[in-house]
């Protein structure tokens, strides 16, 4: 209950930017550990110009995961077990034949920080390092998880699918990896740029927004498709507006969520 309320009045000082420019000062002044980093070489990113990216944006452009890693990655995936949206059955899925096992739209794992190889991505000198100069300070890796979207029944409007922003902190960052090809047809992930910078009171009231509502209020340019060969990556302020499209064909992606 207690836990409840604090998520309530969090959201509700984010939602505001004077209240949450505040609390985040308040925030900063705090004493923060640092995160062990570690640096990978098959990691290459240029620091500066990838947060430049998010703080005009609230995304980053597409950049791509070293195919070695990749490999890996999708080997390990293979091992472990994703619970479906109710959260109360288990299943394994074969990447190379992704069935959905039951009616779930979609299959989860959050406890993949205990792989090493997901592992040293996360804790990544560079990717830390850029969520440290977006969030304005040392992060806490607050989620790890993986997860299959797969194609529902019927396609007519699913809040799941829509658009919609995230308030998870007062600030946070995400990094997603397509883990298998991600072109029209396959769930891409669709962000608004900019929308992450500040909210219209309208923009308040309402965390989600219809395809309709979106085409009467936003110009077309700012609503950009991320479509990539698996192994493509990208940050992202979830607090843009954003969704993923319904997929004709099984999706996987990772997910990694810095906070402060």
């Amino acid at each position: 209950m207690i836990k409840k309320i604090v998520i309530k009045i969090m959201r509700m000082i984010a939602v505001f930017r004077i209240s949450r420019i505040v609390a985040l000062g308040i925030v900063k002044l705090l004493p923060r550990n640092k995160i062990k980093r570690v640096d990978n070489k098959d990691v290459s990113l240029n620091v500066d110009k990838v947060f430049k990216e998010i703080e005009m944006n609230g995304h980053s452009n597409v950049f791509a995961i070293n195919e070695e890693r990749l490999n890996k990655i999708i080997e390990y995936s293979n091992t472990i077990e994703y619970k479906n949206l109710q959260g109360n059955e288990s299943f394994k899925i074969n990447y190379d034949d992704p069935k959905r096992p039951s009616e779930s739209l979609w299959y989860a794992n959050y406890n993949i920080i205990e792989s090493n190889v997901i592992k040293e991505l996360v804790y990544d000198s560079k990717i830390l390092e850029i969520a440290k100069k977006y969030l304005g300070a040392e992060p806490i890796v607050k989620d790890v998880r993986m997860w299959w979207s797969f194609p529902p029944k019927n396609k007519n409007y699913n809040e799941l699918y829509g658009f919609h922003y995230d308030i998870d902190a007062l600030k946070f960052l995400k990094l997603f990896v397509y883990i298998t090809d991600v072109g029209q047809d396959s769930g891409p992930h669709v962000i608004i740029s900019k929308t992450h910078k500040s909210k219209s009171f309208f923009e308040k009231k309402n965390r989600r927004l219809t395809d309709e509502q979106v085409s009467q209020n936003y110009k077309k340019r700012s609503v950009n498709t991320i479509i990539g060969a698996k192994g493509s990556a990208f940050f992202e302020d979830t607090f843009c507006y954003h969704k993923g499209t319904i997929p004709e064909k099984p999706r996987f992606i990772l997910q990694f969520e810095y906070a402060i």
